[in-house]
């Protein structure tokens, strides 16, 4: 099946249920830190459900929205992964919405701007304004979704989740004009992340960093691009979920961020697998386990979702 005729056979899957299911553009005006340039997205057809899409320059929102009882619901803005080069859009993104709308959260997939310096003016930034202007959007235009606007919060997979934690830790560094609005998450949930720059936390297989900033880094980027040393006792709470075998995201980068929050009094819990490597989704086919229902606990557990 050729790529345009997968494309059109998912949108009328998806037009099925188009009420509960709307995409639109992040940025009503011009796009920041972009010269407006026409290179077209690039998709590749699911495989085992791990579709990608490449060349994101102009970014967007995708939200799901569950049935529900007429009462504020929590969202979530969902990042995926991809080392800044691509993103797994459909199980680390749309596989994940409808998960997370069988617990009443509304779910915006993010498809963020990739680093493309033909189209980037600042290729180290784009992400984190679209996650911020995602935060802002969402917030700002809480009552239109029925969402909680004090329950609000990401969830990112691999690179999505160091922009996650980007988010989470930079959030009064604001690289877009949020009219007052805070742009603080209130919780954060992250699979294989990568969350450290520093050397000794990067995998040699991760081109996250070099996908993200180039090759020549400076000791003043590694800084600021390394979330676990930016946490504070402001710094939302978090789920982390790593695999101890996992080869691209190292799992110490997990465990720091853990202990960063922990030193910091945060609330945060951290599941780790033995096996599981890196890419998993939702589902850990090596230990038969879904963990998505497990961070729904914690958000329960935390006073983030709605009481019936």
């Amino acid at each position: 099946m050729s790529v345009k005729k997968y494309m059109v056979i998912m949108g009328v899957c998806l037009s099925l249920n188009a009420s509960a299911q709307q995409e639109f553009n992040l940025y009503t005006g011009k796009i920041p830190n972009s010269n407006g340039c026409a290179i077209k997205e690039e998709w590749s057809e699911p495989a085992q459900g791990r579709g990608t899409v490449k060349k994101v320059t102009v970014p967007t929102l995708k939200v799901f929205i569950p049935e529900g009882n007429g009462k504020k619901r929590p969202a979530v803005i969902i990042c995926p992964g991809g080392g800044y080069q691509n993103l797994s859009i459909f199980d680390g993104g749309y596989e994940t919405a409808k998960e997370l709308n069988k617990a009443g959260i509304v779910a915006f997939v993010l498809k963020y701007r990739l680093s493309d310096s033909l189209c980037n003016t600042n290729n180290g930034i784009v992400a984190l304004q679209d996650a911020q202007q995602a935060m802002y959007t969402i917030r700002k235009d809480a009552e239109k979704w029925n969402v909680d606007p004090d329950k609000i919060g990401y969830v990112g997979f691999s690179a999505g989740g160091h922009l996650t934690l980007m988010a989470a830790t930079h959030y009064m560094d604001s690289q877009i004009n949020n009219a007052g609005i805070s742009l603080r998450p209130d919780f954060t949930v992250v699979a294989y992340p990568v969350i450290s720059f520093t050397d000794s936390l990067t995998s040699a297989k991760s081109k996250t960093k070099s996908n993200l900033l180039g090759e020549q880094v400076s000791k003043a980027q590694i800084k600021w691009y390394s979330p676990e040393l930016n946490v504070n006792s402001k710094t939302p709470p978090c789920f982390l979920i790593h695999a101890s075998d996992d080869e691209t995201a190292l799992v110490e980068n997990s465990l720091v961020y853990y202990q960063a929050l922990h030193r910091n009094h945060v609330a945060a819990s951290m599941k780790i697998y033995q096996k599981g490597g890196h890419g998993f989704a939702n589902y850990n086919k090596m230990e038969n386990d879904h963990w998505i229902p497990q961070a729904i606990s914690w958000l329960g557990l935390n006073n983030f979702l709605v009481k019936n």
